[in-house]
């Protein structure tokens, strides 16, 4: 059956009009529903049967809702509802199905069929032209939102290549090594809670002095914000540190630096040089958790407790440099508030320092690297699947002879 569309009417809108497909073998409902939808500004194409409204469907891309009766020969109204919702290319296209007074069970099964709304003959035409109104708008805001969603994704896509290249920048600024010395033993473990963490940490060799420079830093946040400002903090770091320079003009050169840079938010910071001619560990600390001197030959832990604030929001603050005695033996700790402040899977306790100064006891005589892992690894088991809430980073550095030991 060839299709009818009326001609355009020139009271129409300048932008394009919603393109109606109504679907009837009585020609005149037929004529009449065209004339009333194409009053109210709709382009209608009508055809006598459900055959033909599938062919429509399938050359025609404009069409927006489809109006059919029920009963109709060759194909029945619900059986084109069946064809259109089993088609992936049209299974959301609105549809309304006509049907006479007293057909309640095709009211269900058109219903069961997806359909979008019912209207029964006669039919008032105003109520009709409400009802395509509605269906039209619900189909353009789910348009929107689809279009909305896609965008989203796209925009989130973006943030996870931005988040990527951020956490290599991120793990670039990570020692590739540590140094080798007969003075003293490295390790380290870092364990991100993110894909970009805020913690960070560096290591200094100076030679020929043969000192040891160690900084453990937590900036503020987490993401792309927080490793633009690790990125400041290790250039800052680099700028300031030098063989002489005491820790605490260190920290001051980096606050100095920060700063200005920093918005919101702020950095904490523990700063030590291990001098191996003088036997001392030289530090500072800008608001950052205590480090750690476990002292195996006596079996103490000394904490070497923060004097100053954080770095990056307050200009001109000092920091003093503070001095203790190693010899060999000695076990130096720095972390991050990660590795005692995690929640474990029981109770939503935190891990707590308890158990890590336990735990450094526990395995004094293995490896320093053996120990870091050891705790770390411990961590992982009691906080469960649950990833980290912050970021997790230990290093520590054994004190040795003239002559370390080769593990």
């Amino acid at each position: 059956m060839e299709a009818h569309s009326l001609p355009p009417s020139p009271l129409r809108p300048a932008e394009p009009e919603p393109t109606l497909l109504v679907v009837d073998d009585d020609p005149d409902i037929l004529r009449v529903v065209r004339f009333y939808l194409s009053k109210n500004h709709y382009r209608v194409v009508a055809v006598e049967s459900g055959r033909a409204a599938l062919e429509v469907l399938r050359t025609d891309p404009t069409v927006e809702l489809i109006l059919s009766d029920v009963m109709m020969p060759e194909m029945s109204g619900l059986e084109l509802l069946k064809a259109v919702r089993e088609d992936p290319f049209l299974a959301d296209m609105p549809m309304i199905l006509i049907s006479a007074e007293g057909e309640t069970s095709k009211k269900v099964a058109g219903l069961n069929l997806g359909a979008d709304d019912f209207i029964t003959k006669p039919f008032n035409f105003d109520e009709l032209t409400a009802r395509v109104r509605n269906q039209l708008r619900l189909r353009r805001l789910q348009h929107e939102v689809v279009v909305a969603n896609d965008l989203l994704k796209q925009q989130n896509e973006r943030f996870l290549e931005d988040l990527e290249a951020a956490r290599m920048v991120q793990m670039a600024l990570l020692p590739a090594e540590l140094p080798d010395n007969p003075h003293f033993k490295l390790g380290s473990r870092y364990l991100p809670a993110d894909r970009v963490g805020g913690d960070f940490f560096d290591v200094v060799h100076f030679e020929p002095e043969g000192k040891l420079g160690v900084i453990v830093a937590d900036v503020c946040g987490h993401g792309i914000a927080a490793a633009f400002i690790t990125a400041m903090t290790k250039i800052s770091f680099r700028g300031a540190c030098g063989p002489q320079v005491e820790p605490g003009a260190v920290l001051e050169a980096m606050n100095h630096a920060l700063v200005p840079n920093i918005k919101h938010g702020y950095v904490t910071a523990f700063y030590t040089v291990y001098d191996p001619a003088a036997g001392t560990l030289r530090y500072a600390s800008g608001g950052h958790p205590p480090v750690l001197i476990f002292r195996p030959s006596a079996d103490t832990i000394q904490q070497l407790e923060p004097e100053e604030t954080f770095l990056g929001s307050f200009e001109g603050i000092r920091y003093s440099t503070g001095q203790v005695p190693v010899q060999a033996g000695d076990r130096v700790f720095l972390y991050t508030d990660g590795l005692y402040e995690s929640q474990v899977a029981e109770g939503g306790a935190p891990y707590g320092m308890a158990r890590v100064l336990s735990l450094i006891r526990e395995l004094r005589d293995r490896p320093m690297q053996a120990v870091l892992d050891g705790i770390v690894d411990d961590l992982v088991r009691a906080i469960g699947k649950h990833p980290p809430a912050d970021d997790i980073t230990l290093v520590g550095f054994d004190i040795l002879g003239e002559r370390g030991p080769d593990s």
